[in-house]
């Protein structure tokens, strides 16, 4: 369905409203059910466990019910013969059973009964809005249906070109590497693909290819979705399969994993299959594959850990936070890596350095003190021949324990010759010689990633079915749950022109903090300040913190206000900070989101 499509004239919203009434404990999945039904004119309530979705039954009318089938407290199908039960002959709601067990569902027949629809998780937003406004037809819930018209079994595939691999001869239709890719241009085959033609079923990697040749396939449009076989065994887990391995390259193998591609890559809105943006590849990508987003130790790669798809490494990550900012995707740490801010590398050689002159050249020695005049100093500067003699009052030390102890050891620097009880950590780049302290080398976060019921729902529904707020988040690269507060006052303004503002916040001395005192020391002191902030705002004001941008979200203000409330609050915010951020703000109005 297109955007054109799923927008409404007023005329058409009002014939269509409904009251409906979500009964789910994820919040995600209830605020983007609320923000999409909400723009298309319908009530909604929302409730997160059985008893509570019993009690708004009984005090409420309404037209539809949306009911998680594994509620908390109380199960769906129990509300729902409850509330039957109740009602008698009395006109009831149509009760739609919302779930992701849709076999254990299934294998209930009463269970079944008691619901007027049963839709499937992850959420397809168009069939939801279809429901909802009685435009539904039929629900197919057999768990053995197909899930797509024209998935093709290797009896009716196209044939394709012959190779001696076994993997060319099951009947399927290839996109082959590098025949179809050369450079930057497509075969007249590989524009076909790129133009969504579903009669493509996989690439076919022939020859070992160079770090970044495969990135063609993600520069194309369609060609993102579909898996990739390596008949050579140089890209491990990077590809969907490893044919080169015995054992792997078998019909059963190959089948289930293009097949699989086949039904998820169906159920994917266009939006995402003909996107140029990295992020939407990337979630397509995830979605088509049914694979999380997984990251691995890789001695051979600059970040030294590479992730299972051939995009880049540093371009995938950085767009996968991108979209964990935008509630897509969800991360789980991996591993800390530390990078080198002149070359991206994070191979270094670490060790112990001089605190004075970054030499690596240190020697352990012991430390005497010399009773009389209290002098301690290396055992190297006591040393003359085979006397101790102190080097500040010149008295032999004869007897260890009666003239001098060593209590310790100490660390001499064979470079400048200073001694330090303790050394300074250093970073060296192996890859282009770049040094740093422990203090400001940068760090990263590895994370592995999975999709959200959000970004399942983006994969299905695409932009449009997301509605504005959605187009706004993607623009700003918002956190959520600005998003949801800027849509609901959106609608305020919109219906009583009650004002809010938006302040972007953003920190111009970010490089150089990072460069002189290292990155904890800016992240620290951008948290003090946003606490700072939240303190000095009222109550009812919210304070965001996104990836590059913070935000401050004060409803009910006019800019004009904003501006000198702003001037005070920030000030008295950024008195106690160790470091001057250099903050930037720039405020939105409330017309300027319409």
């Amino acid at each position: 369905m297109t955007a054109a499509a799923q927008l409404k004239t007023p005329a058409e919203a009002q014939d269509r409203a409904r009251r409906v009434l979500v009964a789910e404990d994820n919040t995600v999945t209830n605020d983007l059910l609320r923000l999409l039904l909400s723009e298309r004119g319908h009530q909604v309530d929302i409730v997160e466990d059985g008893e509570e979705a019993l009690a708004a039954l009984k005090k409420h009318h309404y037209d539809v019910v949306l009911m998680d089938f594994h509620l908390p407290k109380m199960d769906g199908a129990e509300v729902a013969n409850l509330y039957r039960s109740r009602q008698g002959n009395e006109p009831s709601p149509r009760i739609i059973a919302i779930t992701s067990d849709m076999k254990g569902l299934l294998n209930n027949a009463r269970d079944c009964e008691t619901f007027d629809e049963l839709l499937p998780k992850p959420l397809n937003l168009d069939s939801i809005c279809k429901v909802i406004e009685g435009e539904a037809t039929e629900i197919s819930v057999s768990p053995s249906a197909p899930v797509a018209n024209g998935l093709r079994t290797p009896a009716n595939a196209p044939a394709t070109t012959p190779s001696t691999s076994i993997i060319s001869s099951l009947g399927y239709n290839f996109l082959h590497w590098p025949d179809d890719f050369d450079g930057t241009r497509l075969s007249a085959r590989g524009l076909q693909a790129s133009l969504g033609d579903d009669h493509f079923d996989a690439v076919l990697v022939c020859e070992p290819p160079a770090e970044g040749d495969l990135v063609a396939i993600w520069r194309s449009k369609s060609l993102h979705v579909l898996p990739v076989i390596d008949l050579t065994g140089t890209l491990g887990e990077r590809a969907d399969l490893d044919a080169s391995q015995p054992g792997n390259a078998t019909a059963q193998t190959v089948e289930q994993l293009i097949t699989g591609y086949q039904g998820r890559r169906a159920r994917l809105h266009p939006d995402l299959l003909f996107s140029d943006d990295i992020e939407d590849k990337l979630l397509a990508r995830m979605f088509a594959s049914g694979r999380d987003l997984e990251p691995r130790h890789d001695a051979g790669q600059l970040s030294l850990f590479a992730y299972n798809t051939v995009i880049g490494n540093n371009e995938v990550r950085e767009a996968a936070e991108r979209l964990e900012q935008r509630g897509l995707l969800a991360g789980k740490f991996f591993d800390r890596a530390h990078v080198c801010d002149r070359c991206s590398s994070s191979r270094f050689n670490v060790r112990e350095t001089c605190a004075h002159c970054r030499s690596a050249d240190l020697g352990e020695e012991a430390y005497l003190h010399h009773f009389k005049c209290a002098h301690q100093g290396p055992e190297s500067d006591y040393r003359q021949g085979d006397d101790l003699v102190c080097p500040k009052c010149r008295l032999e030390l004869s007897h260890f324990s009666v003239d001098y102890d060593k209590p310790g050891s100490i660390l001499k620097c064979n470079g400048c010759g200073k001694a330090e009880f303790d050394a300074v950590v250093g970073f060296r780049c192996l890859d282009c010689e770049a040094e740093f302290t422990g203090d400001t080398v940068r760090t990263i976060d590895i994370e592995s990633y999975h999709l959200t019921d959000a970004g399942e729902a983006y994969a299905t529904a695409g932009r449009a079915g997301l509605g504005t707020a959605r187009q706004v988040l993607r623009f700003a690269e918002m956190p959520i749950g600005l998003v949801v507060a800027l849509n609901t006052e959106l609608k305020r303004f919109n219906e009583n022109a009650k004002p809010f503002t938006l302040v972007e916040i953003s920190y111009r001395n970010e490089n150089q903090i990072c460069q002189e005192a290292g990155a904890r020391q800016f992240d620290e002191a951008r948290k003090l300040f946003l606490e700072n902030l939240r303190n000095g705002l009222r109550d009812k004001d919210q304070v965001f913190q996104g990836r590059a941008f913070d935000f401050a979200f004060l409803p009910g203000v006019e800019s004009t206000e904003a501006y000198s409330a702003l001037e005070s609050v920030q000030a008295e915010a950024s008195e106690l900070l160790t470091h001057d951020l250099g903050i930037e703000t720039r405020v939105y109005r409330a017309e300027e989101f319409k």
